[in-house]
Formats: C-alpha cells, sequence, structure tokens
C-alpha cells in the first residue's frame, strides 16, 4: 500500500476531512464511555492500569505474548500495537500455557528486545515450570500474572448462560479468594518474585522488571469483576443474543448487496 501511495501520491487533503471527523467523533464517543470506570489507583488493578501501564513503558519493538483467558480480551481492545510480529497470540484451539511457555521462545529468538508474557493465574498454573528453564539458560523473560483468583472468561461465560450461576471456575478456601503466594513460588525457582496489589505501584513494579535483566515474575492483583466494554457480541446458541456493550451489531438495509 505504501510502495502504491508513493506511485500515485497523497489524495488532497480536503477529500479525507470528513472521514477524519466521522473518526475524531467515534474516538470521542469511545474515551468517554470507558472513562467514567477507569481509575489508576485502585485495590485490586483495574485491568486497563495492567495494559495502559505496559504500553507506556514497554519498547515499541517490545514482544508481548498474552496468554489465553480473559486478559487476553482486554489486550485485544485496547493493546496499541506499533511494529508488526510484536503481539503473539494463541488463536485457533486457545491453549492455555502458551504465553507462558512461549515467552521464553521469543526472548531466544530476539534476545535483544524485552519480552513479556501476560498470562492469567489458571494460564500459569497449568506450566509454571518453565520458570526453572528460564533460570538453567538464563533467560531474562518476564511474567505478568494477571491474578483474579479464577478462570473469569469461562466464569463470564457461565454466568451469561445460566442466568447468572458458575460452577467450578473461582478459586476460593473457607469462603475467601485463594490462589499459591505466585512471588513465593517464583523465589522458589529461583526467580525474582514481586507482588503488586495497588494500581499506584504496578509501573514501577513493572520498569523494574525491564531494568533488571534476569527472569522475574510480578503477582498482579486484578479486578475480575470489571467487565471488558466490549464492542461486539459473542453469541453462544442456544442463549439468546445480546447486543454489544457499546454501539449496536450492524445489519445492512433491506435489499442491499
Amino acid at each position: 500500500m505504501l510502495a502504491e501511495v508513493e506511485r500515485r501520491g497523497l489524495p488532497a487533503r480536503s477529500k479525507t476531512d470528513a472521514w477524519r471527523a466521522d473518526i475524531a467523533t467515534w474516538r470521542a464517543k469511545w474515551n468517554a464511555h470507558i472513562r467514567p470506570s477507569y481509575a489508576e489507583v485502585t485495590s485490586p488493578l483495574h485491568p486497563l492500569e495492567v495494559v495502559t501501564g505496559i504500553r507506556a513503558l514497554l519498547p515499541d519493538d517490545g514482544i508481548v505474548l498474552p496468554d489465553v483467558g480473559a486478559h487476553h480480551n482486554w489486550f485485544m481492545q485496547f493493546w496499541e500495537a506499533r511494529r508488526p510480529q510484536t503481539l503473539l497470540n494463541a488463536y485457533g484451539y486457545g491453549g492455555m500455557g502458551f504465553g507462558v511457555c512461549g515467552v521464553l521462545g521469543a526472548k531466544l529468538a530476539a534476545p535483544e528486545r524485552p519480552c513479556v508474557t501476560v498470562c492469567g493465574d489458571g494460564g500459569f498454573s497449568m506450566t509454571p515450570f518453565v520458570l526453572s528453564t528460564a533460570v538453567e539458560y538464563d533467560i531474562p523473560a518476564i511474567w505478568v500474572i494477571w491474578n483474579n483468583f479464577g478462570w473469569t472468561s469461562i466464569r463470564d461465560i457461565q454466568s451469561g448462560v445460566f442466568r447468572g450461576r458458575e460452577i467450578g471456575t473461582m478459586f476460593h478456601h473457607d469462603g475467601r479468594p485463594y490462589n499459591p503466594d505466585f512471588a513465593a513460588m517464583a523465589r522458589s525457582y529461583g526467580v525474582e518474585g514481586v507482588t503488586v496489589k495497588q494500581g499506584r505501584d504496578f509501573r514501577d513494579a513493572f520498569a523494574h522488571a525491564l531494568a533488571l535483566g534476569k527472569p522475574i515474575v510480578l503477582d498482579v492483583h486484578v479486578n475480575g469483576d470489571i467487565h471488558l466494554p466490549s464492542t461486539g457480541a459473542w453469541r453462544l446458541p442456544p442463549s439468546a443474543y445480546r447486543e454489544p456493550a457499546f454501539g449496536q451489531r450492524y445489519l445492512p438495509e433491506d435489499g442491499a448487496k
């Protein structure tokens, strides 16, 4: 496309004024929609604080691997990719643990670039043994655990299909949310582990991880009850169709081809 623009030359800017004005209007409506629910100083963290915090500090050529889970949807919705092949996903079957392990491959392939996986507590629990590999081969990868104490993407599907009910998706012990101490687990492998429970602490912790030059785990407690302000709807028959949380689905006019 760039080569064709160079061959043809740019059109007069005035020809795109209306189009760019529409984009500015849509962007303003979207920002107004998401901003009221987004506060940086929260505990547990607002999901957007993780996404925007990483984007603010990670170099443009840094590689991010969002594992499979609720956090993946937040990254698909809000991540600003600035270079090709810097956001690596597990589409298709969506195997949990892909990012937990894959970040080692990314770092070995691009040792001069920071490589980060953002993985859920469920996904990290699938393959935590990769920490020993990182220590053995001195691979300075970064694991950001999106710790919301459950398989919340599955919980949300259950809740939507079964009228608010869920089973076997949230981690509890004695009536309270439960997970292992992932930072302590990391230290038992010989990896630095840091727990982040306050929104104001995340960027400092992530900046430390980028500068460390060694494998590190950030156990970040994220609010799993904040739902993604989606622009699309996922229909799972036989459940009824639900409109998107923002905007409306596009339906062509009668007779349109």
